[in-house]
């Protein structure tokens, strides 16, 4: 009974962390999503909706016309659209909330799992664990509300994969073979970059110090498994490599800067280690946690596991802060492991807690943020509620591709139903430059070129000051005095005859392109 209100408690903490950012996803009846990524999903759950079976390889709806082959794949979809089907006789809204609810929702499994796991273990100190899964900013960033991503899928899966591999270091069991061969190969079904990277980590430390345990027969079943499921994975998908042009060559680096989860952790850390990013995920445990492992080695040999899981994901997430999920799970997983090192349970609370102190200042800024913060929350907030009411002016039966900023196009495409020149995705690198190079350009000579190679039907304009910005950045270009963006936002009446002004709002502005350019 004890157990199961800690349970209880858990998940609650763990829901009302991840809904933290209600006000920001549930504004005036209609739902948001938290970044631009989301919003593709969605487009993407709207189309196996319209046509259940269908396993979407091709986007048409970004980087128009050519389109792209995307890296995301059918599980994430699936998940929303099923989640979308049980909602339904509910809501009228029954898609948004699915999108919105999906990932508190594999959060809350996360915990589950983690507490039924570290009870089949026996493990000391488990809540110690279960609080900092509770509580980590990038693992609640991860499965936050409104953010139907599939890195919260992957949380969830790799979570249950490390724990399967790590019961099994000792003790190999068909039962923790199964779960473990299931995990692994949803997991690379789900993407072929992070699980593959730490499966080969777990892979070559237990060929190195657990062989008999991978080798055993207990294994069979499992392994079996997980070909299988791979194998299906590869015949529905059909992947392919696909080898970047030269436009995504050249400008891949600099755009890659403009994505957050591609950032290194170590740039936006602040200059003093004490302020660092990866102390407000993990707290100050993050100095000792090594040491600690290193030490558990002399009477539990699974720490080695975790040791190189540790150093593995801290190295990734130093160059990338998309790691920074896995880097945070690895450490709160091995949390039981560092503290049983130690004999006096309220001493190690005691120093627990104080450690979580960067932790709950993060926690802190975010509930309660200064003039500034909330200011630009508001800001974020105004623009996008502006953004959807441009969308609902593009909404047509005929076909009118929309030249955007690539941050925005996303969502414009999801509540707009027209295709864009921009998006999100790195294959559409292609359509982002020439955007970008249409914002930027010097005169009307060269912009009307990119809106006929592009067939553009519609062209969105806010406040220039970021679009240059970011347009210049990407290009590798100083930035300009004049440009199209800032002569069509500033002296909108003074435009071309190709570009009409048809509606504005006090954020954006709509230039219909003329069906001449198009010709």
């Amino acid at each position: 009974m004890k157990s199961a209100l800690w349970l209880l408690f858990f998940l609650a903490l763990s829901l009302a962390t991840r809904c933290s950012n209600y006000a920001d996803i549930f504004v005036d009846g209609h739902i948001y999503f938290v970044d631009a990524d989301c919003y593709s999903r969605m487009t993407r759950v709207q189309m196996v909706l319209e046509r259940p079976g269908t396993i979407i390889r091709h986007h048409d709806f970004e980087n128009y016309p050519q389109g792209i082959s995307p890296h995301t794949t059918a599980p994430m979809d699936y998940l929303i659209a099923a989640l979308a089907v049980l909602l339904k006789p509910f809501t009228k809204n029954y898609v948004d909330l699915a999108g919105a609810i999906v990932s508190p929702l594999l959060g809350l499994m996360t915990t589950a799992f983690l507490w039924y796991w570290s009870r089949e273990l026996l493990q000391r100190f488990r809540k110690g664990m279960l609080l900092l899964a509770s509580l980590s900013p990038i693992l609640v960033h991860g499965t936050a509300l409104g953010r139907p991503d599939h890195q919260s899928l992957l949380i969830f899966l790799m979570a249950v994969a490390l724990g399967a591999e790590l019961a099994q270091a000792r003790d190999p069991s068909v039962k923790w073979s199964t779960v473990s061969g299931v995990a692994w190969a949803l997991g690379l079904w789900v993407s072929l970059y992070e699980p593959l990277v730490l499966m080969a980590t777990i892979f070559v430390t237990k060929l190195i110090f657990f062989r008999p345990q991978l080798f055993a027969r207990e294994r069979r079943r499992g392994n079996i498994i997980f070909l299988v499921m791979f194998l299906l994975a590869l015949l529905i998908e059909r992947w392919h490599v696909q080898m970047p042009d030269e436009t995504t060559r050249h400008y891949l680096l600099s755009w890659n800067q403009t994505i957050g989860e591609m950032s290194s952790a170590w740039r936006m850390s602040h200059a003093s280690i004490f302020k660092s990013l990866l102390f407000s995920w993990v707290g100050f445990g993050l100095l000792v946690a090594p040491l600690l492992l290193i030490a558990r080695l002399r009477d539990a040999k699974r720490s080695i596991l975790l040791l190189a899981l540790f150093v593995v994901t801290f190295g990734l997430t130093l160059t990338q802060v998309r790691w920074g999920y896995f880097f945070a799970l690895v450490f709160a997983m091995s949390l039981p492991w560092q503290l049983s090192l130690f004999r006096r349970p309220l001493l190690v609370w005691t120093v627990y807690i104080l450690s979580l102190w960067p932790v709950l200042r993060d926690w802190d800024n975010r509930l309660f943020p200064d003039e500034t913060r909330a200011a630009l929350l508001v800001e974020k907030r105004n623009v996008y509620i502006a953004l959807r009411d441009i969308a609902e002016h593009l909404r047509s039966p005929e076909k009118a591709p929309v030249l955007a900023p690539w941050w925005m196009s996303p969502a414009l495409v999801y509540w707009s139903g027209q295709p864009a020149i921009a998006g999100s995705a790195h294959e559409g690198l292609a359509g982002i430059v020439d955007s970008a190079r249409f914002y930027v350009a010097p005169d009307f000579a060269d912009a009307r070129k990119i809106l006929e190679k592009r067939e553009v039907g519609a062209v969105v304009i806010c406040e220039p000051s970021q679009i240059v910005e970011n347009s210049a950045s990407l290009l590798f270009l100083p930035l300009p005095k004049t440009t199209v963006a800032q002569l069509l936002y500033e002296r909108p009446h003074f435009a071309p005859t190709f570009l009409a002004l048809t509606y504005e709002n006090p954020v954006f502005k709509i230039f219909t392109v003329s069906n001449v350019v198009n010709k």
